[in-house]
């Protein structure tokens, strides 16, 4: 039996692979047959439309019967198709773009068997200046809308006027009010930056301003409008709910000196006035409490809490309507200044001192008491000298 060579099966292998191969080789025009490989969609990070305008830097991959083309759009808006010639696209859409690349190959290849696609999108920088986290120039992709930005640096500081965002554009200026729009979720004023594009957000009148303080010594100023209650104010500044900052009562000073004392829950309702200073006091924080004495039954300290009112503290030292009435409760605050107070209905704050006056009853036994001791002094005096004459 004729045994065939060993090196003919070597030939046969080389000639195989040298025909498998050969299709994927690149020729000096860039140019590919059609295979698994070069026909793999693109896929960008989102949906780009028709009315995308092309201009330098912007990518087309070109199908055209079995061949495959990867061009750039160069600084002058063309592209070049080999062995087909020059097309300008910049400034087109890409619907309009991709109209004049197939009317101009379709003179050497069957329409039916082309296609153009973006493969990658031109980048761009856009200048940021203002109340921002960040400002400078950033890297951003066609179709990068204004929220997408304000998100990607940071967000804004919080003295930014949010209502009057403006982007320039071409010498003229857009004016966005970002937060109306974040408020009512009405994104279809969310601009898309287009290149050359500055955004700009301006800073507030900080002389119509409320301070906000927060454990740690951080005092923070914030832009003063009507309808912004203190629950705003601390999201404004913050950047989170009041709730989860562990507090159990807010401070409120106004601009005349006066103080008072909300409930977390009243954050919500509450609207300072123009220059009030807002001061959060942490739950885990010194202890404060309120002193009550006089007709009570225990006298001493009891814990702060803003809910209260003089009554629940009179009711948690024991008093009792015989020995003690709340009718004419009377608080000494700050330095010995005595105030008359509701005690159902005045506003309590910590270090001050409750003082409960006894009831008439209690007033009248210790003026009858006091007459009857004193008469029978009187009369044992008596006694004692008409028995010593």
């Amino acid at each position: 039996m004729y045994k065939i060579p060993t090196y003919f099966f070597f030939v046969l292998f080389c000639l195989a692979a040298t025909s498998f191969a050969a299709p994927l080789a690149l020729s000096s025009d860039e140019k590919v047959a059609r295979g698994n490989v070069s026909l793999q969609q693109f896929v960008i990070d989102r949906q780009v439309d028709s009315t995308y305008v092309l201009g330098p830097g912007d990518f087309l991959d070109l199908f055209l019967e079995e061949n495959y083309f990867s061009v750039q759009v160069n600084p002058d808006g063309s592209i070049a198709i080999n062995e087909c010639g020059v097309v300008d696209v910049g400034g087109k859409t890409f619907a309009e773009a991709k109209e004049a690349i197939l009317e101009k190959t379709s003179k050497r290849y069957d329409r039916r068997f082309t296609s153009v696609q973006l493969s990658r999108l031109k980048s761009f920088k856009l200048t940021v200046m203002g109340a921002l986290k960040q400002v400078g120039q950033m890297a951003i992709e066609p179709q990068t809308t204004l929220s997408t930005v304000i998100r990607s640096i940071g967000g804004f500081l919080p003295t930014a006027d949010k209502e009057n965002v403006l982007i320039i554009r071409a010498g003229d200026s857009i004016k966005v009010n970002y937060e109306e729009m974040v408020r009512t979720g009405d994104f279809s004023k969310d601009i898309e930056m287009q290149q050359g594009d500055r955004l700009f957000v301006p800073y507030v009148d900080m002389s119509q301003a409320v301070t906000l303080l927060v454990p740690g010594g951080a005092s923070i100023s914030l832009p003063y409008r009507e309808d912004r209650t203190v629950y705003d104010y601390y999201v404004l500044g913050v950047n989170d709910n009041i709730e989860n900052g562990n507090f159990k009562s807010v401070k409120i000073k106004q601009p005349d000196g006066t103080e008072k004392r909300i409930s977390i829950p009243e954050t919500r309702t509450f609207k300072p006035q123009l220059g009030a200073e807002i001061q959060c006091i942490d739950a885990t924080g010194t202890n404060e409490f309120v002193y009550v004495g006089g007709a009570v039954a225990v006298m001493g300290k009891v814990p702060y809490n803003p809910e209260f009112k003089a009554l629940d503290y009179i009711a948690a030292s024991g008093v009792t309507p015989i020995t003690g009435s709340w009718d004419q409760v009377r608080v000494v605050r700050g330095n010995r200044e005595s105030l008359d107070v509701n005690a159902t209905g005045d506003v309590i704050l910590p270090g001050d001192y409750i003082e409960i006056p006894k009831s008439t009853y209690e007033t009248f036994k210790d003026f009858t008491m006091f007459l009857a001791s004193l008469l029978t002094v009187l009369s044992s005096s008596f006694i004692i000298y008409m028995n010593y004459k």
